[in-house]
């Protein structure tokens, strides 16, 4: 099962990262595996909240279905995922205050029938690098 967990300092307070994580039409500004949107884009992200979302990870594109599995405003986001091929995936994002900013852990875990064996490695070592990229570009937005 891939996992993958990068964590980064922000200047930004948690609930000023907070309002960046849960307003969707800013995604496409830091998340790098993000395509687009179908369907209606929520004003807010939630616990129960669902959308759609196109993403490429890997060179392949895919939709996901997501679900929003936790929120707490300005510490932490959770969500589970659908996808092609039974792929189940799962976003968490934590935020805790660090001095003046915070400091953000991005976790991502995939599951199902097609992340066996060399796949599962690729999966990884691709998701890996897209989460730290994401990252990189978020806590650049945020000051």
């Amino acid at each position: 099962m891939p996992k993958v967990s990068v964590s980064a300092g922000a200047a930004a307070e948690p609930q000023k990262v907070w309002q960046v994580l849960v307003d969707l039409p800013r995604v496409a500004e830091w998340n790098t595996m993000h395509e687009g949107f179908t369907g209606e884009i929520p004003s807010t992200l939630d616990t129960g909240t669902t959308y759609r979302q196109k993403v490429k990870l890997m060179g392949m594109p895919a939709e996901m279905s997501w679900r929003v599995t936790g929120a707490e405003a300005g510490e932490r986001l959770e969500q589970s995922g659908d996808g092609p091929m039974g792929v189940k995936a799962k976003s968490r994002f934590t935020i805790e205050p660090s001095g003046s900013g915070s400091q953000i852990t991005y976790e991502m875990e995939f599951i199902g029938p097609a992340l066996a064996g060399p796949m599962a490695t690729m999966l990884e070592k691709q998701a890996g690098t897209a989460a730290q990229q994401s990252l990189a570009k978020l806590t650049a937005l945020l000051g």
